[in-house]
This record gives structure tokens, C-alpha cells and sequence, in this order.
């Protein structure tokens, strides 16, 4: 009888870990150091930049009962963690991500900070300050601030981000939705 059981938990568990969509994973990861002279030493500081793609493995819908199947394409998500040691030890000290969205036409980088996320124009080769997401108490809401606008934000089931604004002229909520960057 017990080894029934042993049997039958053994079939479950690994059904469960049977049902993960397999994905391609790519990582890379780079680090450079950095010695500045504050006049009294030479300070060294490495910085590590770690960016990891990934994507789903999709298949055509025409071949789902075949042996051999055509792939079709899906997105990439882009995951960047920037890490910094400031000091001689061997540990890094401050540790950043940043995940890539679009909006109307341009690259935006959302980079996670104490109160929520620091959204970043990507701008040529330096982001700009676009605005804040700060994180309410209740699960997956922030406030949106950009200048004089704001709004509440949230972030989709496929990973997007929408922010909701409400006009006081024509008293209409609208919407503005920042896709997650496929590469």
C-alpha cells in the first residue's frame, strides 16, 4: 500500500513540473571597474551590468499534433540589473533593475527604486527623468507623476503597464498603456 502511494505522489509532482512552458533564456553579464583619485586615495569601484532575455517558446497552431513543429516567433523580455560595489569588499553594494517599455514611439526604462519605480526616457545614449511611479499599500497600484500630470498605474496580466488619468474638462477617465519592450 505504501509504495502505492509513494507511486501515485511520485506521478503528481512530476506532472506539475511537466507543465512549465519551456523558454529560450539568454544571459550576459559584464563588469568594469572604475578608479577615481578623491585626492587623498585612489578608490576603485566595480560595476556589473547583467542582462537577461527572455522568451516563450511558441508553437504553430497548424502543427500541434505533429512530432516536428515550426516555432513561430514570440516576444523577448529584457531584464537589466546594474550592480555596484563602492568599496573593497567582495559583495556589491547597491543592486538596480530596469525593464524596457514602449510608448507612443519611444523607449522608456523602468527602474525599480525605495518607493516604487524611477521612469526613464531612453534618450541616445543618457535617460531622462520622465517620472515616478510610487507604490501604494495595496497590491500591484501606483501613482503615476510626470510634471504636472498624474495618474494611477498598474501593471497587466501580460506585463504592460497602463496608467488611468481622469479629465476634469470633459469629466472622462482615459488611458495610457506602456507595452513591455519585445526585442
Amino acid at each position: 500500500m505504501k509504495n502505492i502511494i509513494y507511486a501515485c505522489l511520485f506521478l503528481f509532482v512530476g506532472n506539475i513540473w511537466a507543465q512549465e512552458a519551456p523558454k529560450n533564456v539568454s544571459e550576459e553579464s559584464t563588469t568594469k571597474t572604475v578608479k577615481t583619485d578623491n585626492g587623498t586615495e585612489v578608490v576603485e569601484k566595480k560595476i556589473k551590468v547583467t542582462t537577461r532575455e527572455e522568451q516563450d517558446i511558441e508553437f504553430a497552431e497548424k502543427d500541434k499534433n505533429k512530432r516536428d513543429k515550426d516555432v513561430v516567433k514570440s516576444p523577448v523580455k529584457v531584464k537589466k540589473t546594474i550592480e555596484i560595489d563602492n568599496d573593497r569588499g567582495n559583495s556589491y553594494d547597491a543592486k538596480t533593475e530596469i525593464r524596457y517599455y514602449e510608448f507612443n514611439g519611444k523607449r522608456y526604462g523602468f527602474k525599480k527604486v525605495d518607493t516604487g519605480f524611477s521612469v526613464l526616457e531612453k534618450d541616445h545614449e543618457t535617460p531622462n527623468n520622465y517620472g515616478q511611479l510610487i507604490k501604494f499599500n495595496r497590491e500591484n497600484h501606483y501613482l503615476f507623476q510626470n510634471g504636472n500630470d498624474m495618474g494611477i498605474g498598474y501593471f497587466n496580466d501580460d506585463g504592460s503597464f497602463t496608467i488611468e488619468y481622469y479629465d476634469k474638462k470633459t469629466k472622462t477617465v482615459t488611458s495610457q498603456e506602456f507595452i513591455l519592450v519585445e526585442k
